[in-house]
């Protein structure tokens, strides 16, 4: 007895899917909820440079840039990233392109822990890390402070605003600004 067209279709079908690969999900695998991934806190997390690149004062290369890092140069990352950028503290602070950092081994760069104001208002310092705290000063613009370690203790508002913990002029918190900008810079 010969095959029927619809029996030799079948057979086809089931050796162009042994051949190629292709995979039919199993019963019962629900596909309409999106896979979600264990996501930490980067900050503090060392990487390592996979060519010569730019470091920009703001998450965009229209930016200015504030360095250059050398092939394999080791960064400390200083936020999670967005938009393809992410935040480093050290060995200078600014904003890298990610699809240029690889894992590093070892222990990320330590640096100075001095910076300096570029929010031309001046920054107030704070008691807490938050908007609605108790003022303890201020700082001017293109004045120094002194961060208490380096990389710099930071810690994210609920508004998404960066705080970063400072130990001069006087002990408290200063806002670095939201994603994408900064109101620190590295110290002459």
């Amino acid at each position: 007895m010969r095959p029927t067209y619809s029996q030799l279709s079948a057979g086809v079908v089931a050796v162009a899917i042994a051949a190629t690969g292709i995979g039919i999900p199993a019963f019962g695998a629900d596909l309409s909820q999106p896979v979600k991934l264990a996501q930490g806190s980067l900050i503090g997390q060392c990487r390592a440079v996979n060519k010569k690149v730019s470091v920009y004062k703001q998450a965009s290369t229209t930016g200015a840039i504030v360095s250059t890092l050398n092939a394999e140069n080791k960064v400390t990352l200083a936020d999670n990233g967005s938009n393809g950028f992410i935040g480093i503290s050290s060995p200078v602070s600014g904003y890298v392109q990610v699809v240029n950092l690889k894992p590093c081994s070892g222990n990320p760069p330590t640096g100075s822990t001095c910076r300096r104001v570029i929010q031309r208002e001046g920054l107030v310092i704070r008691k807490e890390a938050s908007p609605d705290s108790a003022s303890v000063g201020g700082v001017a613009y293109l004045e120094r402070v002194d961060l208490t370690t380096t990389p710099a203790t930071s810690k994210k508002g609920p508004d998404g605003r960066n705080w970063v913990q400072i130990a001069k002029p006087a002990a408290g918190w200063v806002s670095n600004g939201f994603p994408g900008s900064s109101n620190l810079g590295l110290c002459p």
